[in-house]
């Protein structure tokens, strides 16, 4: 579970390159969330799932649209158009430092050990080395700000995994991941004619059939299934172990975006890169992360 989700998310950032790049953040997010939930709907539907009844797993599961779905999404639309898709891949590299760090600091990780915090500190220079790597000024004058914002967005998702896990544990991971995504789709449709109007749909009637192919895939495959993945990796192996997919997400994002879109990464991106996962197996291995809050 953990390489075909290391697969379908680490795809994902050279889609949606195509698709922001082409449409307006939020346009981009209410797309990519609403295609993910009418794919989780049908996908209940013909299931029989049942859909959850609590008001406290309702307002967990609003929580976690909001912090661990819409708002990364949507700034994710804002930073692919600013930065490379191989940069977006390699901030995603920060979620699983930020998932250990933020465990540990609400209680829900394991006491670290020296060679725990070495591997933090380690992954920590990773990140920063990552960010302050060159980039190809013309084309992307406003890297950094791309750069600060897809770290913002690896922060949320981790800040979400945790989340997910009452969610899931109460619900189940299938019917988490449909019911969240729905009130993260109805967030987004909101501010999307808040934002845009009612000339809303005409952005997507412009758009260029590649850029709404990217989106459809994006919804259906690298965020509908995904996600189902995802939260049934949460549950059978905690919070902390799934976001363990980051670092690989961010060497496939990475080859995709220098081999596809012929995208320059610099060798200390590649540098930062290898102290980030360094930095994420040398505390995994000494927390014994794999069980943590299950």
């Amino acid at each position: 579970m953990l390489a075909l989700l290391s697969t379908l998310w680490g795809t994902s950032f050279l889609l949606i390159k195509l698709a922001a790049s082409a449409l307006d953040a939020t346009s981009f997010a209410f797309g990519r969330l609403g295609v993910g939930a009418l794919a989780l709907i049908v996908t209940a539907w013909l299931a029989g799932w049942r859909w959850p009844r609590e008001r406290r797993v309702w307002g967990a599961l609003l929580v976690l649209a909001m912090i661990g779905q819409a708002l990364p999404v949507f700034i994710l639309g804002k930073a692919a158009r600013l930065t490379t898709s191989a940069d977006l891949a390699l901030m995603m590299g920060a979620a699983p430092i930020a998932t250990m760090l933020i465990a540990r600091m609400l209680g829900m990780g394991e006491v670290w050990s020296f060679p725990a915090a070495l591997g933090l500190g380690l992954g920590l220079l990773g990140v920063a080395i990552a960010v302050g790597a060159p980039v190809d000024a013309p084309l992307y004058p406003h890297a950094g700000w791309g750069r600060a914002l897809g770290l913002s967005a690896a922060v949320l998702y981790a800040t979400g995994a945790l989340i997910s896990r009452f969610a899931s544990r109460s619900v189940g991971p299938a019917m988490s991941a449909t019911a969240s995504m729905c009130l993260s789709a109805s967030l987004m449709v909101v501010a999307w004619f808040a934002v845009d109007g009612f000339g809303a749909p005409k952005i997507f009637l412009a758009a260029p059939a590649s850029a709404l192919v990217a989106l459809l895939a994006l919804g259906c495959v690298n965020t509908a299934l995904a996600y189902l993945v995802y939260f049934r990796l949460v549950e059978t192996a905690g919070a902390t172990f799934a976001a363990l997919n980051n670092y690989i997400v961010p060497f496939i994002g990475l080859v995709l975006g220098s081999a596809l879109l012929g995208e320059s990464v610099a060798l200390t991106s590649w540098l930062g890169l290898a102290l980030v996962i360094a930095g994420v197996i040398v505390t995994g291995l000494a927390t014994r992360i794999t069980k943590v809050g299950s």
